[in-house]
């Protein structure tokens, strides 16, 4: 009699089983979340316009200003990367002198440096395609570009930091 009980536990729980398996399946497989009917995104150029409040020929100018600005600071990105990877790769190396990580180091902060300041620069010239009336726009704009780049780079904080900052 008991063996007959067992099984029908193990029916009953195996029962069980399947219907939240396929439940589960049924979830992830045909019940995919709607896409959301927000607008499609907006391309950097148009948001800045918007938020600035530029015309044609200014967003024009914008334009050309930023893509001469990326093209400009790639090459810069990648002397820093690899000023960066030859100077961790001295860690491989016995009996490093000071001298020499104060170079390799100094290296990359002239490289950085040369970033920051055509950054800068870029800021300027961006800001003085600007009317008096769209200048505190663009500086709230710039201060927000600025705010993202200075928030992308390395962690200097632990996370539970970050956390109670926010």
């Amino acid at each position: 009699m008991s063996y007959l009980r067992n099984n029908k536990v193990l029916l009953l729980i195996t029962s069980v089983l399947l219907v939240a398996n396929i439940g589960l399946l049924y979830f992830f497989v045909f019940n995919k979340p709607q896409k959301s009917s927000k607008q499609p995104p907006v391309n950097q150029v148009e948001k800045v316009k918007i938020q600035v409040g530029l015309n044609d020929e200014q967003a024009v100018l914008y334009d050309s200003l930023r893509t001469k600005q990326f093209r400009n600071m790639k090459p810069l990105f990648k002397e820093i990367t690899k000023s960066k990877e030859d100077f961790f790769s001295l860690i491989y190396q016995q009996g490093v002198s000071d001298s020499v990580l104060n170079s390799y180091a100094s290296k990359i902060g002239e490289k950085q440096m040369e970033l920051d300041i055509s950054t800068f620069h870029y800021f300027q010239s961006i800001k003085a395609l600007c009317n008096e009336e769209q200048k505190p726009k663009m500086d709230s704009v710039i201060k927000q570009i600025v705010k993202r780049i200075i928030n992308n780079g390395p962690s200097r904080r632990p996370s539970s930091d970050k956390k109670e900052n926010k």
